[in-house]
């Protein structure tokens, strides 16, 4: 497993977001020089949690996929998983040809769902149940490959949240 588990908690939403993309951005760069070293392929990806669907002022899947693209961030590389929209059934995640590297979900990726592609959690929504905390959090665990990585920030899982709640929770988990 990826561990420790990295946790951040920003000011705002959009504090989130960009530092998750960041952060994406640095973790790339280290698994390229990974496997320029010999390494394996790895791509790593960003969870983001949105809100449900509830009110206007909720950070839906449409609203993160919408400020993604206005960031610059290539349509091709986003992708939503929800109970009603599935992009990513039947999409080999560990593909060198895949090009994903953010998934949006509410609470779809609960158990069962398994990439060990996926390094950061960028959770926008205020969950406060350790269950479902555990849940998404479970998604970032498990090491590609199954094998420590010479880059060392390859071995670690990163949250970053703006809910005091969700960090609350979160620590309580860990």
């Amino acid at each position: 497993v990826k561990l420790p588990i990295v946790v951040y908690n920003q000011p705002d939403t959009n504090e989130v977001i960009t530092s998750a993309i960041q952060l994406q951005k640095t973790l790339e760069a280290r698994a390229v020089i990974e496997a320029a070293e010999g390494g394996r392929y790895i791509r790593p990806i960003v969870l983001f949690q949105a809100q449900p669907k509830s009110n206007d002022d909720n950070v839906t899947f449409e609203k993160i996929k919408t400020q993604l693209v206005e960031i610059g961030i290539p349509e091709h590389q986003i992708k939503i998983k929800t109970a009603q929209k599935d992009e990513i059934k039947n999409i080999n995640l560990m593909s060198r040809d895949c090009e994903i590297r953010y998934i949006i979900t509410v609470n779809a990726l609960k158990e069962g769902w398994d990439c060990p592609f996926a390094y950061i959690l960028a959770s926008l929504a205020n969950k406060t149940s350790p269950i479902d905390v555990e849940q998404i959090l479970g998604r970032i665990l498990r090491l590609p490959y199954v094998t420590r990585h010479k880059q060392d920030l390859l071995n670690l899982s990163y949250v970053f949240t703006s809910s005091a709640n969700f960090l609350a929770t979160l620590e309580r988990i860990k």
